[in-house]
């Protein structure tokens, strides 16, 4: 209620406001009967102030301002001055501090009880409570109702537009769902938000959007966003076209946002079930796979990758800490390349298992390469790796395949994204046990040659490179052929070998290929 609601009632209709328009639109709650200086101990905002002013009996005038200060301060929404027999006329001094502080004063006559008064204040307050209670009930009632028989956010916002009569819309990023009612308004441009006061009822924020939309309307619209247990917040907006959002309205938004709340809190449970389900599905395909051929395809079936004769493995993982959101957008956009597909999600790795058509529809890893920048790989050090195409016989060497190859690019960093077929030689190096031994393929005199001659390793490397080839080694590092010559001629001295004898060269050139990787990895 608002103070030129409160004049207008019966009662007050006798009374007079002696501070003309200051202030008739400052909201009513409550009323107190106060005889106290210390205003800000017993009031609150919209409250209207009773009294008779006793208090303020040979108060120097530096401390009537002290009170209208704190009076602004508190928010008070206005006084009412009760004649009596000690107080026949309202003093010159109070009204002017009312003007200066924008505090409406209402002068009421001594006959006039202060019970007259709180009732007259409090009745239509009471009515309007007990009116915003019953349209809140009846509205979670019919919700209620909705929520019981069906189970779609389409139902709960077709029951919302039927009552609150406005266009609207539901955006809910991590589902996937926009749903408008009404003409739907695209928004161009946020010109200003501004958040909206609202009663003691409410317990949602909400905020009252001005935009542009795309045909250049100017709208107005209120916004309120919904906590999720999802990544994303979800938004509810309710177009206002001009028109002002009552407090029965409000208690209509406050009700769906509820429902819609409740019904995201079931969508989460629901897919964190099947998530779960998957999952272990996932890791008994992939870690337990069954040795029954009957037992492997009932657990294929239910994962719905049992359409096709042959499978691949995809994994992926990250040195960098947690990474629960990162892992969770790679795995979007894997998931993407191909239709059919189940994926394991451990603690340190992510497996996608894809059902393959036919071995030509294989995932090359130039199509990781373009899912992923170089810098966004190398900024959260991650690595992928791709098994060999496999029929249902062979998919417990999947996930092997893909962890040992993880295991030794982490090592070794031949590539970020590596295929079981790229290891070569070293596959036979790629069980954890064994990758201490690469240590003892490389010659004392050649790891000697990395750590204290740069340049004549990188000369060396060049030339396995480029295949023993003098002229392309020097094509490649700009120098003369002639200098090539005599930097191979001394790295034979140093290492005591022949550049000519390729069985010897075998230890040298892996050994070579390794303190490269390792030099690349220190950069």
């Amino acid at each position: 209620m608002k103070i030129k609601e409160l004049m207008a009632l019966e009662l007050f209709q006798s009374c007079k406001l002696l501070t003309k328009e200051i202030g008739l639109d400052n909201e009513v709650d409550s009323a107190m009967v106060l005889e106290a200086l210390d205003i800000e101990n017993w009031s609150q905002k919209n409250q209207l102030i009773l009294t008779s002013f006793y208090a303020f009996n040979d108060l120097p005038e530096s401390e009537f301002a002290t009170f209208f200060e704190k009076m602004k301060k508190v928010g008070v929404s206005g006084l009412v001055v009760k004649m009596d027999r000690l107080i026949t006329m309202i003093p010159d001094w109070l009204i002017d501090y009312c003007f200066i502080y924008e505090i409406p004063l209402i002068k009421v006559e001594q006959e006039i009880s202060y019970e007259k008064i709180i009732l007259t204040i409090y009745e239509p307050l009471l009515n309007h409570r007990g009116h915003l209670l019953r349209t809140y009930y009846d509205v979670r009632q019919r919700f209620t109702k909705v929520g019981r028989n069906v189970h779609s956010f389409e139902n709960i916002m077709e029951t919302f537009y039927q009552l609150i009569q406005l266009p609207c819309s539901l955006d809910i990023p991590s589902l996937n769902i926009h749903l408008h009612y009404d003409s739907p308004f695209e928004i161009a441009n946020i010109l200003e938000r501004s958040y909206v006061q609202t009663n003691e009822f409410t317990k949602n924020i909400y905020q009252r959007v001005t935009f542009n939309t795309s045909s250049g309307q100017q709208m107005t619209a209120l916004a309120s966003e919904i906590v999720t247990p999802f990544d994303q917040l979800s938004t509810l907006m309710v177009y206002q076209q001009g028109e002002i959002i009552t407090e029965s309205q409000m208690m209509i938004l406050e009700n769906v946002i509820d429902i819609i709340y409740e019904r995201l809190q079931t969508e989460y449970l629901i897919k964190k079930d099947r998530y779960t389900r998957l999952n272990n599905l996932a890791d008994a395909i992939l870690q337990n796979t069954p040795t029954s051929p009957d037992e492997l395809n009932s657990l294929l079936d239910d994962a719905k990758i049992n359409h096709h004769r042959y499978y691949q493995g995809i994994a992926f993982s990250s040195k960098n800490g947690d990474t629960q959101a990162l892992d969770r957008n790679i795995l979007k956009q894997l998931c993407a390349l191909r239709p059919k597909r189940i994926f394991f999600e451990h603690y340190n790795y992510t497996i996608i298992l894809f059902n393959l058509e036919t071995p030509e529809k294989e995932i090359q890893k130039k199509e990781i390469q373009k899912l992923f920048d170089t810098s966004f790989i190398k900024a959260h050090e991650l690595t992928f790796s791709m098994s060999l195409v496999k029929e249902k016989k062979g998919l417990k060497e999947i996930l092997l395949e893909c962890l040992d190859a993880i295991r030794f690019n982490q090592v070794l960093q031949i590539d970020p994204v590596v295929s079981i077929s790229d290891l070569g030689i070293f596959r036979y190096f790629m069980q954890e046990e064994q990758l201490d031994q690469l240590e003892r393929l490389i010659p004392k005199q050649l790891k000697k040659l990395w750590e204290q001659s740069p340049d004549l390793f990188d000369t060396l490397y060049t030339f396995f490179q480029s295949g023993r080839n003098y002229k392309r080694t020097a094509e490649i590092l700009f120098l003369h052929s002639k200098t090539i010559r005599y930097r191979l001629n001394k790295i034979e001295g140093l290492l005591k070998i022949d550049l000519t004898n390729p069985l010897q060269l075998v230890n040298y050139e892996i050994g070579t290929y390794l303190l490269h990787q390792r030099s690349e990895n220190n950069d």
